[in-house]
């Protein structure tokens, strides 16, 4: 079911390319979620919450890794 959810997400944010900026991709095994420092609100609050129900959020370091791939390099 996972699956069907990013197809969702990946067709949403092609959608509205303007929004790939909030969504974040680790260098290394390319997991992609939304930017922790999204805003609550752009011009339009629904396009933040279907990012949010498609994404999950992805914190990632000064190298691109999120933590867990962080951890495996070092």
């Amino acid at each position: 079911m996972a699956r069907r959810y990013d197809n969702k997400g990946e067709s949403y944010i092609n959608c509205y390319p303007r929004l790939k900026k909030w969504i974040n991709e680790c260098v290394a095994c390319h997991r992609k979620g939304y930017s922790p420092s999204i805003p609550g609100r752009i011009n339009d609050t629904a396009k933040i919450e279907y990012i949010k129900k498609y994404f999950q959020p992805l914190a990632l370091d000064a190298n691109g890794l999120f933590e867990q791939c962080a951890k495996a390099n070092h």
